[in-house]
Order: structure tokens, then C-alpha cells, then sequence
């Protein structure tokens, strides 16, 4: 990886979140940009996001919730399987549909779960389990037999997100949150797996939107400030879609 590469995850159809970041990536020079998966649920905004992603992006990973678009979403909680089943029916071709509808939709029933791209492995989830398991920063402490069997299955490097949790996992060391090594990982001989975090729902405490930048020899968190007062706006006024979603966005949980 010659150049500096922009990664996103987990933008969850909020709109006015993920063109922010786009602003940002410019501003920096940036000219290619990863999308880690959650394209779709929780917000109000499905369509015009999948579209700015198929535009912009340059690798796109299926995230669980656009897995559960085509599979269902019977082990997703209340509240994000009927957001999801919302955003289902935004999205979904028909035979008097737009045609633009039935290329959104091919384009989310067409993504592939991981990517290996040299000696770093992209997924949405984790390196054994691509789309749908949780990697959290307790896993260190209370199931390192898991921490070892997914270490076993990174090259060197794996990048991810789903957990909304930004930080990273060094092999042998533990976990370290972006605060806590001053926005920036440079990268030593152990083997890491980087968490990206959120575009759309942050849930590490900061509301501002989350995404990374991958150097050479280093991988930087950035954040983002957007009009969360106008995403909301957006949840409320769509039918199918619970408040929660749209009041945790001030909270940053």
C-alpha cells in the first residue's frame, strides 16, 4: 500500500454523517476510500447512501445489516430488525420500481463479506467470522482463547468495524482505544486488528462520526462533526423506525 487509504464502516444510512466524512477525506487529500459494511438500518436515509457509497467507494464489504436485508434479521434486537425491515422496503425492486432501485439492490445482494489485500485482511465483523462477530475490547481479559484463534487468522494486519468501537488489538498486548495512543497506531512487528469505528452511530461516548486512515506505516482516527439535529428529524419523521435510534445519536451509546 503505496498511499494513504480512507476506511469507513457502519454508516447506517445516515446521510448527512457520511457526506461530512467525505468532506474530511477530501479536505485531507485522500483519494480512495474502503467501505468496511453497515450500509443500511437504524436511519432514515438508505438510498441516497448506498448510491454516495457505490460512487465513492473503491472496495465495499457486506456488513450484518446488509446481510440481513437478503437473509433476515430474526437475531437482530427489536428495535434494529424493524429499522431494518424499513430500510428494507425503501430499497426493494419491483416491476413498476425505478431501475435505480434494482441497481442499489444488486449491489448490496453482490458484496463480498472479506477482502485480503497483501498482508491485510478487511472484513466488517472479524477474521473468522467476517460478517457477524463482535470483537470487543473485554474479549482481552475474559475469552483470550478467542483473542488467539483470531489472531491465528490475520496475515499481519486486519481491519474492521461492527462494534462501533474504535481502537485497536495487539497481538500478545491487549487493546488500546484512540485516546489512549493519541489518535495514532504505528505499526511494530506484532500483529494488529484495527476497529475503524462508526460513520453513522458512534457509540464509544463521542457523537462526532469516526473513520481511519490508513498510512504505510501507521493507522490514524479521525472525527467528524454533522448536523445530528437534522438526521433526527429525518428518523422521526419516517414511520417503521423507534426513537431510540434517533435520540442515541446525541448521546454518542
Amino acid at each position: 500500500m503505496a498511499r494513504p487509504i480512507a476506511l469507513i464502516s457502519d454508516i447506517h444510512s445516515n446521510l448527512e454523517a457520511l457526506q461530512a466524512v467525505f468532506r474530511e477525506i477530501d479536505a485531507r487529500g485522500v483519494a480512495e476510500t474502503y467501505c468496511l459494511g453497515d450500509i443500511v438500518g437504524y436511519g432514515a436515509e438508505p438510498e441516497p447512501v448506498i448510491d454516495l457509497i457505490r460512487e465513492r467507494c473503491s472496495l465495499v464489504l457486506r456488513g450484518n445489516h446488509d446481510d440481513a436485508i437478503f437473509t433476515g434479521a430474526e437475531d437482530f434486537n427489536p428495535i434494529a430488525r424493524q429499522a431494518l425491515e424499513t430500510n428494507r422496503r425503501m430499497i426493494e425492486p419491483g416491476l413498476l420500481k425505478p431501475a435505480a432501485k434494482r441497481v442499489r439492490w444488486n449491489f448490496l445482494k453482490e458484496l463480498a463479506p472479506s477482502q485480503l489485500r497483501g498482508d491485510i485482511l478487511f472484513v466488517h465483523g472479524s477474521p473468522r467470522d467476517p460478517i457477524r462477530e463482535y470483537v470487543m475490547k473485554t474479549d482481552c481479559a475474559f475469552d483470550p482463547a478467542k483473542m488467539k484463534a483470531i489472531f491465528e487468522m490475520v496475515p499481519r494486519f486486519a481491519v474492521g468495524g461492527h462494534t462501533h468501537q474504535p481502537g485497536v488489538f495487539i497481538e500478545g498486548c491487549g487493546h488500546r482505544t484512540p485516546d489512549e495512543v493519541n489518535g495514532r497506531y504505528d505499526f511494530g512487528a506484532e500483529k494488529a486488528f484495527i476497529n475503524v469505528g462508526s460513520v453513522g452511530q458512534p457509540r464509544d461516548g463521542d457523537t462526532r462520526s469516526c473513520f481511519a486512515i490508513l498510512h504505510p506505516d501507521h493507522v490514524e482516527w479521525v472525527r467528524v462533526a454533522y448536523d445530528i439535529a437534522a438526521v433526527q428529524l429525518k428518523i422521526r419523521r419516517t414511520k417503521g423506525i423507534d426513537e431510540l435510534c434517533a435520540e442515541r445519536l446525541a448521546l454518542g451509546r
